[in-house]
Order: C-alpha cells, then structure tokens, then sequence
C-alpha cells in the first residue's frame, strides 16, 4: 500500500469545532484529510478519488484577488474570526442573504437547519443594512442569492428584491423549494416583475421516493408545476440536486435529461454532493460520502458519454478542489454539444476570475456573449451562424460543488472561496463556514449569528 503526504492545512475537530493542524494523504489512488484533536483523538475522511486527477486540478489555480475591503483586521486566526480577514484570497462572486429561517417543509437533509433553536425574520431595515454591506464591500457586478429558510414564505419578497434593486445591487437570484411558485403563479410574476432574475431551485430527482427521502414528503408533482408555471412567466431557473449515494446518485442522468427537454427555461443544473452540516440523517463514513470525481464519472456513465467527465473544468474563482463547471449547446435533435473540455487547459489569464465569474452569474451562467454580431452572416443557412444563434438561448449549464463540513474542512478552501453570507452586523462570511457544525449541532457562525438578531423559540 502506497502512502504519500501530498499537503498540509488546518481543519476543525468534528466534535469541539477547534481548529487543529492536518496533513492530505494519498492512498489507493484517493486523497484522504486526516487530523487528531488532543481531546477528541484522530479523523480520517475521504476527500478525492483519483490522485493524480487532484494533483493535475492545481494547473486551473488563478492568481490571487484580494478583497480591496475588509470588515475584520485580525490575521491568523482563520476560521474562528472571519468577517472578510486579511487572509482572505478571493474577492465575493456571490452574496447569500437569509431572509428567514423559516420554512413552509422540515427535511430532513437541511444545510440551515430550518425551523430550529430561533425566529430570525430580518426587518426591511435589517435586510437594507445588509444591502448596504455587500455595496461596501463588493465589487460590480453584485450578485445576490436571496435564501432561508425558505424565502417564499415572506409575503413582502418582491418588496425585499425591489429593494435591493434601487440601491444598486446588479442580479437577484432567489434559493427556493419551489412549493410556493408552482401553487401561486400570480406571486411568482410579482417576484418577477419587481425584479428577480433567476430562482435557484432545489430539485433532487425525478422519483417520488427521492422527495420522501431528502424532503420528508412526496414533492415531484409540486417540483414539476414550478417549473412550469416559470415557464408560463418566462423565468430562468437553475435545478440544485443534493446527490447522495444513499438516495439519488443513480438519478443524475434523468435529472440532465428532463433539463435538456425545459430548455430554455431550465439555464442549468448544479449538483451539490450532500455535506453534513445543517441538519442530516447520518454521521458521515467514507462510503457516504460523493465527491467531485465520483458524481462526474456518474454522469458521463448515466449520459452515455453525451456529457464526459473532461467536459469540466473548476472554475478558477474559488479553490481547484471545490467545484467544476460544464457548458453545452442543446442541438435540434436534443443532444448536447459540450463547449468546456479539460484539453482545451486552463484559462491563460487568472487575475481577474472573480470579476469574470460574476458576470456569468449576472448572465444567468452564459459563456454566449450577448455581442456577438452575425451581421457579415448575410446567408441564413450558414451551419456556424445558425449554431452561434442557438446557443445563445438553448444553452445548459451543468455544474457541481463541494461544500465543506467539520470532518473534511481546509482552511485554504476557506480563503479561497468567493461565495460569502452576509449578516445583519456588516459581516461576511464563507458559505461553508457560516454553515458548519459540530457533531452536537453547535456552530461557529450560523447559530451564533442569527440568535443575536433572532426571537429565540
């Protein structure tokens, strides 16, 4: 059995949260993070299969970007402080604003814990502050998630994202169930008209029993009419599948396919491999766990190679390890003709990532610029005219995410990563760390931040 150390980092003890030093090992062709708490003793987890695939990832690094603006001066103390830090690499792509905790469903799998341990229901006063961080702090274009909880449950949404919009915030996507949308038409125009510009949508298969599993209730038929019913007003949206090998990972391919049938309304699907944090079923082994590798090879399997695994490439904002993005052109016959390949290499400039990755997300994800000019394309028939015309609307986007939790965390990942929560007092925090938390459900972050601004129930 061959055994390399390949790296060095700091992780968080999966049971009292303190930060303690870890080594990456590679092993059996797998790269696993392993670590020892003096209390609490050793951890060990899988966190990559394929090694020399891992090693190959750090060609797509980009070059560091700074944010300009920190909110907290402390160095060396990541990830117990945080606000931005001084370490912090990467600027903010994309801003997640928690317009409530809570939640018209209680899954079972929840990343925020709904309808747990507080109330927290921002006032517009709140929600303006928070505007007002990311316009401090965040560089053009701003992209903004709005989220929960559930934030369709809020009667006062449109007004929320009309807000938000007069003061200068550029995209306004909105995390939903999407129970809401697909029962009342007449309040997702509203969303729409006062200025949502795509909704984020969890959809975690294309089976009934899916839906018992990861949301406690049978929701496909509920899934379906939203989607619908975005079709009738003429939204974007993004399908978010929480894939687990416990549940859904056989599903990965319908789930592409019934995408490629609703576009132009579906724009892409992100694949989340399920972290545990929030709240879940299980303590995490090996085996339960999906990482980047395992769900790429599983599309490629259930696709029948339409969509291969080198057809993604990370998308050099945040850290090579953390996610990997595909972009295909939906053909007449309803095939996909994939853009991205790992052969065509890395970007050949990196400095300016961030800037370039929020102006995707502004763009509803699209590579197709809007400029392009076909106006030398005097015959109608040409094959590349008529191809460059298409894909400016039938375009998918497949894409993935790795989020962290307590027992496979790197400190690097955390500085490197350009998807930031913002709180009520002027904060922003990396996603993944806002979220993690202990094996006894404490957090650093989320439970601690919210309870400050919340009713306590």
């Amino acid at each position: 059995m061959t055994r390399e150390k390949i790296g060095e980092t700091r992780s968080l003890c999966p049971q009292c949260l303190k930060t303690i030093p870890a080594i990456k090992v590679a092993e059996n062709d797998a790269v696993y993070l392993e670590k020892e708490c003096p209390e609490h003793g050793k951890f060990r987890t899988i966190i990559w299969r394929g090694v020399q695939d891992y090693k190959d990832l750090t060609r797509y690094a980009c070059v560091t970007n700074r944010p300009t603006k920190v909110a907290i001066q402390e160095k060396d103390r990541c990830p117990e402080v945080c606000g931005l830090c001084p370490d912090h690499t990467q600027n903010t792509c994309l801003v997640v604003m928690e317009v409530t905790n809570s939640c018209n469903l209680k899954c079972p799998i929840c990343f925020a814990s709904a309808n747990e341990k507080y109330k927290f229901h921002p006032s517009m006063d709140e929600i303006r502050k928070m505007y007002q961080t990311m316009l401090d702090y965040v560089n053009h274009p701003i992209c903004v998630q709005i989220s929960g909880g559930e934030p369709t449950i809020r009667d006062d949404l449109p007004d929320i994202v009309k807000l938000g919009k007069s003061m200068g915030i550029d995209h306004i996507e909105v995390n939903t169930n999407g129970v809401r949308f697909g029962q009342d038409i007449e309040f997702l125009q509203k969303c729409k008209d006062a200025g949502v510009d795509s909704l984020y949508f969890s959809f975690d298969g294309m089976t009934s029993d899916v839906y018992m599993a990861t949301c406690g209730k049978d929701l496909l038929q509920s899934k379906l009419d939203a989607v619908k019913n975005c079709e009738k007003v003429g939204i974007g949206v993004t399908l978010v599948c929480v894939v687990s090998p416990n549940i859904n990972i056989n599903q990965v391919g319908d789930v592409i396919n019934y995408a490629k049938k609703n576009v132009p309304t579906v724009k892409g699907i992100h694949f989340q491999p399920i972290a545990y944090f929030g709240r879940y079923p299980i303590i995490p082994r090996d085996l339960d766990r999906i990482t980047i590798p395992d769900l790429l090879n599983a599309i490629e399997k259930q696709t029948k190679g339409e969509l291969r695994a080198d057809n993604f490439i990370p998308t050099s904002c945040s850290n090579v390890h953390c996610d990997a993005k595909s972009m295909s052109v939906i053909l007449e016959d309803g095939s996909m003709f994939p853009l991205t390949s790992r052969a065509l290499g890395p970007p050949r400039k990196t400095d300016a990532i961030a800037t370039k990755t929020r102006k995707e997300i502004s763009d509803l994800w699209r590579f197709i610029e809007e400029s392009i000019n076909l106006d030398e394309d005097t015959n109608k028939d040409n094959t590349w005219g008529s191809f460059i015309e298409r894909a400016k609307t039938m375009y998918l986007t497949v894409s993935t995410m790795a989020f962290q939790d307590a027992w496979n965390v790197e400190t690097e990942r955390l500085c490197n990563c350009c998807i930031h929560t913002v709180t009520p007092d002027g904060k922003l925090i990396p996603f993944c760390l806002f979220n993690i938390n202990g094996e006894d459900g404490r957090t650093l972050y989320r439970h601690e931040m919210w309870s400050k601004f919340a009713k306590k129930e």
